[in-house]
């Protein structure tokens, strides 16, 4: 089969497992594959089931949209999310389907929407985190149209990707996994989420939030446990914080789950650890605290994969396994809960998204490289063996690039991790131009995962250069913590510095430089060029530009306690726009594309608005490019038509000025 470079129009070529569900016995993996429709410009997705011996079946075929399948312990059946599209709004329920094969069927008769859920041991009910749908015919008279207005009485009262936020919280509730009836459990002001069942199938933990100033303190997290009918509610005694994952011990006697301490930081530097708390009474415990790696790691794509994983037993309950990042990758961990140590299971340059356990001696995993978007692979009794291939014929048919490591001195001589993505059938005698991509969080990281983007720019004969400046995780907590306080500082030198590096090699056309990011990679994108020149042309995406009007994010509430306070109090005033990037506008020289989504609630459009006009009335080289109804997050999970058009303006753009020859 003849090689074809990657072109942006292959966003419709990928598959992409989701989610997985190892079944009780440890034979066979439920899963979930997306893909997207052009002609349909939306995505969707079907259930698998694959076997041991690598066998997949099809279980729910059609332009479906599946999510969280789940098997039930009993393993007769398997459940699953399912979301239809009825007059123009999304419906959801939980369906079932038999696990040997048959016709799905749809459980839940409420109206609302499923969070995380769990099966109880018996297999007779389902405790969901979900949210009940009310009419409100006087706000919304008709359905399936826009409503006559918000009224807006909290300072919480958007969220990017879900718009306006209902008044309805989510609670937890129990469902008959036979009648499909439900019955709510909680019903706290804040909401309930997070849901977990004791191992004899008479208690419930989850999370709630019982501040009553709930925005100022969004993070003073509370784990709460009750009977299985919603009775004898008790708080736990744990330590204030933003916590996660909760799950009972084999032996029910105690819960760990993921958090830490420190709620009125509103920072995504501090480390999140694995704690455990007695059910009765006692010390909660650290079981991490000696490993410098946080347990809510982000590595970051454009591939879009949202799995939720959250800490799992061995039967014996030895050991907690979870995966977090560490270097560019993101391996599966065991805690040994009486060592309190950390052992890598399994990893290798790549990133493991979703996994699953049987207690025993079987993980089900799922993983992407910088040359495969994702598959399924299983361990027993030690042994690795890969059960899926779902793009063998797309990577069989395409010139994808491996990227090379490029580890670097940055700020303070500390040792900063980069990749170099050079074009395919690369020659190193030619003189390529360089595009610097920065990402976004400021805590998350890039790492060893396919990025479609950086190869379609690889593919038009760019060098890309990517990494993990100062502020990033994986990297220990002091590493992350560089940031604070000091947005545009120290990852500006480390970029810098490995551009410095990169420039004085041979096949490295310094004369034509590009640098490009998304969300704090956009803020990145702005401040550089307000302080340099040395890039010939600029794509800042989902950007941040002035931090005082930042505020209007929708955790604009909360930036007052990430930075000093308000910016109206004291000498806030100053440090907010000194760390601006609108500040700067007068050195801004570079010519410069602006890609902003109108739906964006976490950098508001009127970011990119401000820069655009800015840049026009001082006759600056600007062009913007806005995508109605899109989120923040358009490059990874926006309508499939504006993917591709974001992908073709970002390569037209920078084309027209740095002329791949």
């Amino acid at each position: 089969m003849k090689k074809t470079v990657v072109k942006i129009q292959d966003l419709y070529e990928l598959k992409f497992i989701r989610e997985i569900s190892l079944s009780p016995d440890g034979t066979k993996i439920a899963y979930t594959v997306e893909w997207m429709n052009k002609k349909e410009n939306r995505y969707f997705s079907n259930l698998y089931v694959v076997d041991q011996k690598g066998q997949s079946r099809l279980f729910v075929r059609g332009n479906k949209n599946i999510r969280v399948p789940r098997w039930s312990p009993n393993g007769k059946l398997i459940s699953f999310v399912q979301t239809d599209i009825e007059k123009g709004e999304a419906k959801q329920a939980i369906w079932m389907i038999p696990s040997d094969g048959g016709e799905a069927y749809a459980v839940s008769n409420e109206d609302g929407y499923f969070g995380h859920y769990v099966w109880t041991p018996d297999s007779r009910y389902i405790i969901c985190e979900f949210t009940e749908k009310k009419e409100d015919k006087d706000r919304i008279p008709e359905k399936g149209k826009p409503p006559l207005y918000y009224y807006v009485k909290r300072p919480w009262y958007k969220l990017d990707g879900k718009g306006m936020l209902p008044e309805e919280r989510p609670h937890i509730w129990k469902m008959n996994t036979r009648t499909g009836t439900m019955k709510q459990l909680t019903d706290h002001t804040n909401g309930d989420g997070s849901p977990a069942v004791s191992p004899d199938g008479k208690t419930i933990a989850y999370i709630t939030n019982l501040q009553q100033d709930f925005e100022s303190k969004l993070l003073y997290d509370d784990i709460m446990v009750m009977d299985i009918n919603g009775r004898k509610q008790r708080k736990l005694k744990v330590p204030q914080g933003p916590k996660g994952g909760v799950v009972f011990s084999p032996d029910g006697t105690y819960i760990v789950y993921i958090g830490r301490e420190h709620p009125d930081d509103f920072v995504g530097w501090r480390t999140s650890y694995i704690y455990r708390v007695p059910l009765r009474g006692g010390n909660v415990v650290n079981l991490t605290r000696s490993f410098d790696r946080t347990f809510t790691p982000l590595v970051v794509d454009d591939m879009g994969h949202f799995a939720q994983v959250g800490p799992m037993f061995s039967s014996d309950g030895r050991f907690v396994y979870l995966p977090t990042a560490d270097k560019g990758s993101i391996n599966l961990y065991a805690i040994d809960t009486k060592q309190r140590s950390v052992i890598k299971v399994y990893g290798n340059r790549e990133v493991v998204y979703a996994f699953d356990h049987d207690g025993k001696n079987t993980f089900a995993l799922a993983s992407s490289n910088p040359l495969d978007a994702g598959n399924i692979s299983m361990i027993k009794d030690g042994k690795l063996k890969q059960l899926t291939d779902i793009n063998a014929r797309y990577r069989r048919s395409r010139l994808l690039s491996e990227p090379e490591d490029f580890w670097f001195k940055g700020d303070k001589g500390d040792i900063v991790q980069g990749w170099v993505l050079k074009p395919p059938r690369f020659r190193a005698r030619k003189k390529h131009p360089l595009i610097v991509q920065i990402h976004g969080g400021p805590h998350a990281a890039y790492g060893y995962s396919l990025f479609h983007e950086f190869q379609a720019l690889a593919a038009q004969g760019y060098v890309v250069f990517y990494s993990n400046p100062h502020g990033s995780i994986g990297y220990g907590e002091h590493f992350a913590r560089a940031l604070h306080l000091k947005w545009g500082i120290p990852d500006t030198k480390d970029i810098m510095k490995a551009v410095r590096i990169l420039k004085k090699r041979r096949y490295i056309d310094n004369t034509r430089m590009g640098v490009m990011g998304g969300s704090y990679g956009g803020f990145m994108t702005n401040w550089i060029i307000g302080h340099t020149n040395m890039f010939k042309v600029a794509v800042t995406m989902r950007s941040v530009v002035n931090m005082l009007s930042f505020f209007s994010s929708d955790f604009g509430f909360s930036l007052a306690q990430e930075f000093k306070g308000p910016w109206w109090e004291k000498n806030n005033f100053k440090f907010y726009w000194n760390m601006s990037p609108l500040k700067y506008i007068m050195k801004m020289k570079t010519p410069l594309l602006i890609v902003h989504s109108e739906q964006d609630h976490r950098c508001p459009i009127s970011q990119a608005e401000e820069l655009y006009v800015a840049l026009k009335q001082l006759k600056r080289d600007v062009e913007m490019v806005r995508f109605p109804l899109e989120p923040h997050g358009l490059s990874r999970h926006g309508s499939p038509r504006r993917r591709e058009k974001r992908l073709k303006f970002i390569v037209d753009f920078v084309d027209r000025y740095l002329q791949v020859r």
